[in-house]
């Protein structure tokens, strides 16, 4: 009885097991399904919802960049001289480039009278609804036409040309054949053959479709051969909302419809029609893998009830509990093999796994070597162990200099491996004794375990930085870099892991700042001079956002009139705590942040707007000398940047000077060329500072477009006692003058050296002898006096 009661209980177990599968199989594919239904169906619409606003989005921009484009044209010098002759050329030229854009470019005057790059006096289209909108100042992107001069279906792209002054001279104008335009569209389509796209206006009428006889014929709100009533029913929802989904069924095939207002046109809608059975065929194939996975369960329920509950439980519960330990952190723990089968199996997976977190969790995979977190650790470990009477720890935080450059000229593939290149050669040079690991990106650190002195540890750095300084061959490319670093000693320099990485990394800094190729041990001032320099950086954002920078300004004095005719704006920064503070003490700091871009923009518009303000009080006019910084002047928008302040200041751009410095002129010279012309068809003026410390090369020079050369003062300060100094003065103005450039002597301060520019007929001059820097108050009192000096 007691075995027949011990069968019966164990075949219960087993049939409830095996009901209790069946069931839990049929409820979750019964509710899997429900719910997949809903979700899949939710996010195949949401997610053919933003296909066609990304469509939208894409039409949109690529029109907006017409715009833009027939903008810039409408703005360069050629149009804007409005002399036919020559732009007929300038179009047929871009023409070539864009003939797959647009069918004619077009320029018209006040008239309505326009000209096409391909002919003269093509007729005047005044009439035209977009002519008025354009002439009052407005960019319009048209509804659809006919043609005039190619009778074909088009929009056209329409831009002012406005005058220097804003006055609006004329119209350009790009015309886009909507046959062409269906190319740009027709890749906004599912895989379906009966799937596509097309576009229409807010009235209904087809702009674009892939069956080119419905384009300007056929409007989606009117009944037709080809417009049945439900797409016209459909129209409705579709022209008076910006976005959503329509049904309806065209040629016997039901459809869903997505359509979404298209930006920057006139109420324009792109219409994705999709067959509702392509939408549904996602659910099917579901539906159909749910009821297959669900028979599989069934039976694998059964089988391993059958066959595996018993033996199967033990092996389980060991390997969860292997599992549990891993995730709470212990990268030890490895499973078990003690059985051949899948739970064996999963053990070794398991163990496989670990074995590769824990790899990836110490070691670089670009270069094998030891990561951060095993740095720390091994430094933590050995930190706990050190005895004080021990031979010094050392650790060396070492950096690549100029590896950036190696990725963005050869590629992460080559930068990688010079990475590894040179963590092979740091093992080389410090040894297998110590350890060598890599920190991020270009930074390698070295724990030196056992070496004695100081300059042991000095000696192994400087032949690393050595070993950095050679070149890498790389896939037939050679590579030059070099190494900086910084060096800290266990335990002057720290007593915990954290400390001695934040001190390293401050000496390795500091180690940049020197140069090349160079090394910096730590010292505790280190600190005291980061910490300052961290203050006052966050002090210059505040000074920048409360305004408490100021202008001095200080004259440069016409050498035959002995007047007034330029200044020179300089910053001052009135700190609420400090006073003033000079520039030599904040400008650096700017430099080195980047800051330096937007104080000189504020520079740059408060110049010109305190001297347009001078000349609305009927002031004589002179020039604004503004010194422009390197970060300023490389930037892409400086020429933007310099345009749009003189037209938000007023400021006629021939009263306004740019000084930069000989160094800046000579990086990347013909980029510069280019800059520096585009500045003078400005108006503005272009000046060197600090002229004859630098390494210019004539060839070079004499093609810079340049006003006037500014002396540099430390010449001018020796020229009474050193004839060296006059002779270099001298052979500058001589040269200036040859060339056509205008000569400024700045940092006068004597009468013998005014005496001797003079003779030099130099042609202004600039320093304390006349004036210190001073506000814009007392400056305008010299200006008011027209002061003689």
């Amino acid at each position: 009885m007691a075995m027949m009661k011990f069968k019966s209980i164990r075949f219960k177990t087993l049939a409830i097991t095996i009901m209790g599968v069946i069931l839990l199989t049929i409820l979750f594919t019964s509710m899997y399904s429900l719910f997949t239904k809903d979700v899949v169906l939710d996010v195949l619409e949401e997610s053919n919802y933003k296909h066609v606003e990304s469509y939208a989005d894409i039409i949109g921009n690529w029109l907006q960049e017409r715009v833009n484009e027939i903008e810039l044209y409408a703005s360069s010098a050629v149009v804007r001289n409005m002399e036919w002759s020559k732009i007929q050329s300038y179009l047929q030229m871009e023409m070539a480039k864009k003939s797959d854009t647009y069918s004619i470019l077009f320029v018209a005057n006040t008239d309505g009278d326009y000209h096409t790059n391909i002919k003269t006096d093509a007729g005047n289209l005044s009439h035209r609804d977009y002519f008025p909108r354009v002439m009052a100042g407005e960019n319009v992107l048209s509804n659809p036409l006919i043609s005039l001069s190619t009778g074909s279906k088009i929009v056209v792209v329409a831009v002012p040309i406005k005058s220097l002054d804003g006055e609006v001279i004329g119209l350009m104008g790009g015309a886009i054949d909507l046959v062409k335009m269906y190319r740009f569209v027709e890749g906004f389509e599912s895989e379906d053959l009966n799937s596509y796209s097309y576009i229409a206006d807010k009235t209904g009428l087809i702009i674009t479709h892939p069956n080119r006889d419905l384009i300007m014929r056929e409007n989606i709100t009117i009944l037709s051969e080809d417009v049945n009533t439900e797409l016209v029913e459909a129209s409705k929802k579709i022209l008076s909302e910006e976005k959503g989904r329509v049904l309806y069924t065209y040629n016997d095939i039901e459809s869903d419809a997505y359509f979404h207002v298209i930006p920057h046109t006139d109420g324009w809608r792109i219409i994705s029609k999709i067959p509702t059975y392509y939408v549904k065929e996602p659910m099917t194939r579901i539906y159909v893998l749910l009821g297959l996975t669900g028979i599989l369960v069934v039976l694998l329920g059964v089988i391993g009830s059958l066959i595996f509950t018993d033996q199967n439980t033990k092996p389980i519960i060991e390997l969860k509990e292997v599992f549990d330990k891993a995730a709470k952190g212990d990268l030890t723990i490895r499973a078990a093999m003690n059985y051949n089968d899948e739970i064996g199996e999963a053990g070794k997976s398991f163990n496989i796994m670990m074995d590769k977190i824990s790899s990836l969790t110490y070691y670089d995979p670009i270069t094998e070597l030891p990561n951060r977190n095993y740095f720390a650790e091994e430094l933590e470990v050995e930190l706990a162990h050190r005895q004080s009477d021990e031979k010094k720890l050392s650790v060396v935080l070492l950096t690549l200099s100029k590896f950036k450059s190696v990725n963005d000229m050869y590629g992460f593939g080559v930068g990688d491996k010079v990475l590894k290149t040179a963590g092979e050669r740091i093992k080389e040079v410090t040894g297998q004794s110590n350890k060598v690991a890599r920190m991020s990106g270009d930074e390698f650190i070295i724990l030196f375990y056992e070496m004695g002195a100081e300059n042991e540890i000095i000696k192994k750095t400087e032949e690393v930085l050595e070993e950095m300084n050679k070149p890498f061959v790389i896939q037939e490319h050679t590579i030059h870099i070099y190494g900086t670093a910084g060096i800290v000693f266990y335990p002057e320099d720290g007593k915990n892991v954290d400390t001695l990485l934040k001190n390293v990394s401050i000496a390795k800094l500091q180690a940049k700042e020197k140069g090349s190729n160079q090394y910096q041990i730590y010292n505790e001032n280190m600190n005291q001079k980061l910490s300052e320099e961290l203050m006052m950086e966050r002090a210059l954002y505040e000074a920048l956002e409360n305004q408490e920078f100021l202008l001095e300004y200080q004259p440069f004095i016409d050498m035959k009139t002995n007047k007034i005719v330029e200044a020179e704006a300089l910053i001052r920064w009135s700190h609420p705590q400090k006073g003033i503070i000079p520039p030599g003490l904040f400008i650096p700091l700017a430099e080195k942040t980047g800051l330096i871009v937007s104080i000189g923009n504020w520079v740059l518009r408060e110049a010109c707007k305190q001297n347009k303000l001078w000349q609305t009080k009927e002031y004589k006019p002179i020039i604004m000398s503004v010194n422009i910084s390197v970060l300023q002047f490389e930037r892409e928008d400086f020429v933007n940047t310099v345009e749009s302040i003189l037209l938000e200041t007023g400021l006629d751009p021939q009263y306004l000077a740019l000084e930069i410095t000989e160094g800046i002129a000579m990086k990347n010279v013909e980029e510069n060329i280019d800059k520096l012309q585009s500045l003078k068809k400005i108006g503005v003026k272009i000046s060197i500072d600090d002229f004859g410390t630098g390494f210019s090369s004539l060839n070079y020079f004499t093609r810079f477009p340049i006003d006037s050369l500014k002396i540099d003062r430390s010449f001018i300060q020796s020229i009474e006692h050193s004839q060296e100094a006059r002779a270099i003065v001298s052979m500058i103005i001589s040269m200036g003058r040859s060339l056509g450039i205008e000569n400024i002597a700045e940092g006068i301060e004597t009468e013998g050296q005014l005496n001797i520019i003079r003779k030099e007929n130099c042609h202004k001059a600039q320093g304390y002898f006349f004036s210190k820097p001073t506000n814009p108050g007392a400056f305008q009192i010299l200006l008011a006096d027209d002061k003689e000096f």
